[in-house]
């Protein structure tokens, strides 16, 4: 079976926006991201697990200078590089999340909306990104997570025992032991879980097959042990 984001009713229904919260989201992790580590216009920015590139769309009309990163090519790619004539140009590489192709401290800031979840080892894709980030850099983390107490301490990965999209999804304590295990520093963190209730509510209204799988889990059970939420995070690199 294809991953959710992949099959062709929820592509109907979100379009190229494979994640909860949209673009709002992307402006808000930006605008926290600029009052808790000075990130600003202009900056260098990986949007890692970038897909058809429509985050990175909005970076560059914002003024940042975008990089995205996936592990295969989309079509929608060539369309965007072409029309890149205003500056700065959206810039494609394909590649893997725990090793990005980019030197040491050479991006100012890391935005990873939905992906961390769907890596086998997200450690690795953290430390990956600390690695090319600059000191003081910023890591701008939106992603699923699981409401109340979890068996997991101490930043272990163990993943729950659903499968599908869900599968993923750690407690809030789990992902901050993972990015302090990578090297961050937690900033801030904000509950968006309505987004993906909002996202899960789309798909069934518009009778996407794909939907029992975004409900799996009880991400619509607000805060029932277990239930999945979304949530943002800003981290921050120290040191060298």
């Amino acid at each position: 079976m294809k991953p959710l984001w992949e099959q062709e009713d929820f592509q109907r229904v979100a379009g190229e926006i494979w994640r909860p919260g949209g673009p709002e989201l992307t402006r808000r992790a930006l605008e926290l991201a600029a009052r808790r580590c000075g990130l600003a216009p202009g900056a260098r920015l990986l949007d890692l697990g970038c897909g058809p590139g429509a985050s990175l769309e909005l970076l560059a009309g914002l003024g940042y200078r975008p990089l995205g990163l996936d592990r295969r090519t989309h079509a929608a790619w060539a369309k965007r590089a072409a029309g890149a004539e205003r500056s700065p140009a959206v810039i494609f590489l394909q590649g893997d999340a725990a090793c990005p192709p980019l030197a040491d401290n050479s991006v100012d800031g890391v935005l990873s909306e939905c992906v961390l979840s769907l890596l086998p080892d997200p450690l690795d894709a953290l430390r990956g990104c600390r690695r090319t980030l600059r000191p003081g850099g910023a890591l701008l983390l939106s992603d699923l997570f699981r409401h109340g107490d979890m068996l997991e301490e101490g930043g272990a990965s163990l993943a729950p025992p659903e499968s599908g999209c869900l599968a993923g999804a750690r407690s809030r304590a789990v992902w901050e032991g993972l990015l302090v295990r990578a090297g961050f520093v937690p900033r801030c963190f904000e509950d968006h879980s309505r987004a993906l209730v909002e996202m899960a509510a789309r798909l069934l209204w518009y009778g996407a097959d794909a939907a029992p799988e975004w409900l799996r889990g009880g991400c619509a059970c607000g805060g029932r042990r277990g239930a999945v939420g979304y949530g943002l995070w800003i981290a921050q690199k120290e040191g060298s």
